[in-house]
This record gives C-alpha cells, sequence and structure tokens, in this order.
C-alpha cells in the first residue's frame, strides 16, 4: 500500500485536459498524448480504430453498465466474447461496450461506468479522484483481492484508502530466440558474448539481440536499472541524477559500442524487426533473439514457425533478477454511485472471474493474473507458451513506479536520455550525468503539478 500524494488545487480544467493512450505497453501522461502502445501498433489498422460496440441491447428495464477499452488489436474480440457471455447469461444487467484507441480520453467525457486501465496509471487516476474504491463490488461479487489473485497485484491496485482496481493480466518483458541461430538459450550477459563470436556478428551481420531507437525501449532501460540493483525513486518522482543509474545506462551503451552484442545505429521497432528480417532501414542486420512483450508472439510465430523459441530475460547487467512489466486492470468510475449499476459490476465481475471465463482472456495471448485461472493456464503449456514463461517471472515482475504522473516523468528519459545512450558513440559518463539531472529535475516539477 502507499499514501498518495493530496491534489491540493487541482482544478476540473485540469481534470478534463487528462489525454491519454489506448491499451499496451506504452501510453501517454496527462497533459499529453503520446505514441500508440506496442500491442496496438502491431494491429491497429483505420478500421480497427473505428469505434467498435456491442451489440445493441435488446428491449427491457435491463440497467445498463457502460464499459470503455482500448482492445482494438488483436486481443479485442476475447473481451467481446466474455462481455457478450455475460450479458446472454442474465437478463437484470446489460454491458454496453466500446472498444478505442483512444479510450482514456472518452471515459472521462462521455462519463463510461467502466474502463480498462493501465496498472501503472492506477496511481495518477486515483490521485485525481476519477476511480470509485471497490471494496464493496469485491464484497458483492465474492472475491477477495488479497487471496484471489497474485501478491504483485498488491503493489498497484491497492492504496491506503482502499483497492481501486481489479486485475485483470500482467505482461511481462519475454526473450524470443532464434532456434536455427540459438542453441543453448542464453543466460548471462558472456553468454551473449559467446553467441556473438558464434555468429561472428560484425562480419555476418547477424547480433545476438538489438537495441532500437523506439520500441520497448523503455523496458530495455527499466531492465538494466532493475538488474543492476537501481533504486530509481524518491518519494514521489523518479531520481535519475546518481552514479549507479549512469553506470547502468552505460552499459546499455556499451552492450552497442564496446562489445557489439547489437547493431549500433537502429530505428523503430528494430529489436523486433530485425528479429523477423523485416527492417526497413537496417536490412543488412539481423538479430538471434528478441526482448520484446507478448504481443509479438503472433507475428514471430508467423515468420519463425517451429523455430521460434520462448524463454525468460537473461541477465545482462547485474545479479538482481527483475523483468519489466505491465498490466490491464478494471477500473470502477467514481461517478458510478446508482446501486443497480453497482450490483451490476458485481454481477461481471463474479461472472468474468470464473476461470473458464477468463480463460477467453488467455485465448487472447494475454496472462490472466487471476489465481485460479493461471492454474487452469498452466495446465495447457503448449497452447499458452508466453504466459506459461512469463508465470515463472511474476514474483520478479518491475512495473513502473505508482507513483502520480508516472508515465510523463519518465518521457524525458524515454526520449533525450535514451537516444543520447544509443545514438553516441563516444558518450561520456559526465555527459550522460547532465542529462539525467535534467530528467530528476523534470519530473520533480511534474510530480508537483
Amino acid at each position: 500500500m502507499r499514501k498518495m500524494k493530496k491534489m491540493m488545487s487541482l482544478t476540473m480544467a485540469a481534470v478534463m485536459t487528462l489525454s491519454l493512450a489506448g491499451c499496451g505497453g506504452g501510453g501517454t501522461a496527462p497533459t499529453t498524448k503520446a505514441a500508440e502502445p506496442a500491442e496496438t501498433k502491431a494491429e491497429t489498422t483505420a478500421e480497427a480504430k473505428a469505434e467498435e460496440t456491442t451489440a445493441a441491447q435488446p428491449a427491457g428495464e435491463k440497467t445498463t453498465i457502460t464499459f470503455i477499452n482500448g482492445f482494438t488489436g488483436g486481443d479485442g474480440p476475447f473481451m467481446t466474447k466474455i462481455v457478450d457471455a455475460f450479458n446472454e447469461s442474465q437478463d437484470q444487467y446489460f454491458i454496453e461496450q466500446l472498444q478505442d484507441a483512444d479510450h482514456y480520453t472518452k471515459f472521462k467525457s462521455d462519463d463510461f461506468d467502466m474502463l480498462i486501465i493501465h496498472a501503472d496509471w492506477i496511481s495518477t487516476y486515483h490521485a485525481l479522484g476519477l476511480l470509485r474504491e471497490v471494496s464493496d463490488i469485491y464484497e458483492k461479487a465474492g472475491l477477495s483481492f488479497e487471496n484471489d489473485w497474485h501478491p504483485i497485484t498488491q503493489t498497484y491496485a491497492k492504496y491506503d484508502d482502499g483497492i481501486f482496481a481489479f486485475p485483470l493480466d500482467l505482461y511481462a518483458e519475454t526473450f524470443y530466440y532464434n532456434k536455427e541461430y540459438v542453441k543453448e538459450t542464453p543466460k548471462t550477459y558472456d553468454d551473449m558474448k559467446a553467441l556473438r563470436d558464434q555468429l561472428d556478428s560484425e562480419n555476418s551481420g547477424i547480433y545476438p539481440m538489438s537495441i532500437p531507437l523506439t520500441g520497448d525501449h523503455q523496458w530495455a532501460w527499466m531492465t538494466a536499472l532493475g538488474q543492476s540493483g537501481c533504486n530509481w525513486v524518491e518519494g514521489e518522482h523518479i531520481k535519475m541524477d546518481t552514479d549507479e543509474i549512469a553506470d547502468a545506462f552505460m552499459k546499455i551503451h556499451d552492450l552497442i559500442y564496446k562489445d557489439h552484442i547489437s547493431a549500433a545505429g537502429l530505428g523503430d521497432n528494430d529489436h523486433f524487426n530485425t528479429f523477423i528480417k523485416e527492417s526497413k532501414d537496417n536490412t543488412n542486420v539481423s538479430a538471434a533473439t528478441a526482448l520484446t512483450g507478448p504481443w509479438n508472439y503472433t507475428a514471430a510465430k508467423e515468420v519463425l514457425g517451429d523455430n521460434l523459441g520462448i524463454g525468460t530475460l537473461p541477465q545482462l547487467y547485474g545479479d538482481t533478477k527483475v523483468v519489466p512489466a505491465g498490466g490491464h486492470t478494471f477500473g470502477v468510475s467514481a461517478k458510478v454511485t446508482d446501486e443497480k449499476k453497482i450490483d451490476g459490476i458485481a454481477a461481471f465481475m463474479k461472472f468474468a472471474y470464473q476461470p473458464e471465463i477468463m480463460l477467453n482472456w488467455a485465448d487472447s495471448g494475454q496472462a490472466p493474473i487471476h489465481l485460479k485461472t493461471m492454474e487452469l493456464v498452466k495446465q495447457s503449456p503448449e497452447k499458452y507458451p508466453v504466459a506459461n514463461v512469463n508465470y515463472q517471472i511474476f514474483d520478479y515482475a518491475m512495473i513502473l513506479p505508482a507513483i502520480y504522473n508516472i508515465r510523463e516523468q519518465v518521457k524525458y528519459v524515454n526520449t533525450t536520455v535514451w537516444s543520447m545512450v544509443i545514438q553516441t558513440p563516444d558518450l561520456k559518463k559526465e555527459d550522460l550525468m547532465e542529462e539525467l539531472k535534467n530528467a530528476t529535475e523534470i519530473a520533480t516539477e511534474l510530480s508537483e503539478l
């Protein structure tokens, strides 16, 4: 549990300008709109961005509950399947679903009752008073937050003043490898250097891995900081201006320019594009492994087929076992006070968290974090390969810190600091430290808005 700082002078205008993006590993911040999240980006088309709703509500006296989410990619139909099954299972309530890439903005402007909210956004929405405390809904649904979900959920869904979400899944950075090149799964940095020598990377153009300009790069530096054992939070803001953090970023730099485990000068999403040999700007570079998310599994499988291997992250930067992760949760609007709607939401949660129903979400490629569903998924490792690998690391998962405005706080690191680290061959630690100081100062200011 955490005690959130009080917003002393939050105006309604500030709340209404909160602008965010759709579901996935990425997102935006309270005052600006950021890039579309990774798992949506891969599959979103003009048609997919169009609004999708559940079937129109039949005539009658059913209580309507409006629900919005950003599942506009391949996982959207699986959530719709759960919603439709609930609507057909009883005649008291109707979940009216909207799937939209800009679902966070529409959640506020159109007064939706429920939404899908990322685990790392709960702290900000909680501080802004946008979410309803849901302990009573848990009780009505016959669910126990402490006993029915993996303990990591208590780090982002529970606060000093209650519970503010129903955890849905946890998606973690996943290690994919090409069996054509990788005979033994690398476990350490030295293993990656040995793979480099085996591949003769600088001559063959086939590197052990790829570090891109953009594309899961936030997870890349979180891996370095986490595995190096860095503490990068101070109070309500991130703190980047320390020697240990500068050293962790320099390890990423040296991975490229000193040890040549990754090619230099890679572009957008080339951590994955070089793995499936579809890089537009670096056609002469291939990667034997990829560190990315579960949303890329289908594309990788289509290209590599039986040569695709899945494993947990190697220890590249230090001895601390850490795997960057994110998660989706159900949230309830603070505006919901109607008892019929509250009862309907409880009925939906009771229905959705039946393992045989929640298994539909595992079918989407996600990893449900509901314990009884997890046990069911574990019985079918061949059907759910990514989820079963990721279940091994849930105890070590590292989500963005549960502090106010966190996504905006890390933006300078994701842009300016990251570009310096991977695009400056002769980077000096003292120059990097100046930008890390800037990142800390900006984050401190953002935490006080």
